[in-house]
């Protein structure tokens, strides 16, 4: 079968694609009032959102009313249980990490305030990590995935991971450092980020949160962008492209063991396969 996906060029340049994710990318709405929406077909994007980090209290979850409700539209993710609250920090704006299990699968996003506004920046959808996970965590295994870069197969057909790679990619106002976040299998210890600089990121992991009710560890990392640029209400964002990116993560074992070695994934490497061809470099 032969899928004529969305071109290269409608997707940012070295962005980290997901399998069929809807997409609420950095979606400014005030306090109670609807997020916006736009979605990729068979495609995620993945986020990166940047901060000067405050160290939050890891490993201390909370649960809230979920930001997502009240959104509208027969696409929209409608949360099944309350927020978890997987880390939270203050960089000039205070941010917080936040997975909802939904009818489409687990939402995971970086949730900023700013000038009064909520910015969140994350995705929905089928999560391909190993692990028994309830449905409105796993997402639906019908649902399409990019198999090969001209093939879409069911989500639940293709191979499970051990490691996510986290979400990057952009900007957010208030963030001068480049942070990512994503999902482990629960036996994953530890995660290192590789970069395209050559530097190595340890990821902070967070050990299966007990409010989320599902085997899974969650991760972020963070590191200086590279150069800033004003945001305008007296405050900066990372200058797109300037900083380095990940290029692998390698998950391992309480005993130092590597799991998997993968790599960010996108239209032409959807699997993330560490030796396939590396996204498009982002040219500033």
């Amino acid at each position: 079968m032969h899928v004529d996906l969305p071109a290269e060029r409608d997707f940012p340049a070295g962005a980290m694609l997901r399998r069929q994710r809807h997409l609420i990318s950095e979606a400014h709405r005030p306090e109670r009032a609807s997020t916006s929406r736009r979605r990729l077909t068979a495609l995620a994007a993945a986020l990166a959102l940047a901060g000067i980090l405050s160290i939050p209290a890891l490993g201390v979850v909370g649960t809230v009313k979920s930001w997502l409700a009240g959104g509208h539209g027969p696409d929209f993710p409608v949360p099944t249980a309350p927020d978890v609250v997987i880390a939270s920090g203050k960089t000039g704006v205070a941010w917080r990490l936040i997975a909802t299990p939904s009818n489409q699968g687990l939402c995971l996003f970086l949730v900023s305030h700013v000038n009064g506004q909520v910015a969140g920046g994350g995705g929905c959808g089928y999560v391909d990590i190993r692990g028994d996970l309830p449905p409105d965590v796993r997402g639906d295994p019908a649902q399409k995935c990019i198999a090969t870069p001209t093939a879409l197969a069911p989500c639940g057909s293709l191979p499970r991971h051990w490691v996510d790679v986290g979400r990057g990619g952009s900007s957010a106002a208030g963030f001068t450092e480049s942070l990512v976040f994503g999902l482990l299998a629960q036996q994953v210890a530890s995660i290192e980020l590789v970069l395209t600089s050559g530097e190595t990121v340890r990821g902070h992991v967070v050990r299966r949160p007990e409010a989320l009710g599902a085997p899974l560890n969650v991760y972020w990392a963070a590191w200086p962008c590279g150069s800033v640029q004003p945001a305008g209400g007296g405050l900066q964002e990372c200058r797109e492209g300037a900083g380095p990116e990940v290029r692998m993560a390698i998950a391992r074992d309480s005993a130092g063991r590597v799991l998997e070695r993968r790599a960010p994934s996108w239209n032409g490497n959807p699997s993330g396969d560490p030796t396939g061809p590396p996204p498009p470099v982002k040219t500033g």
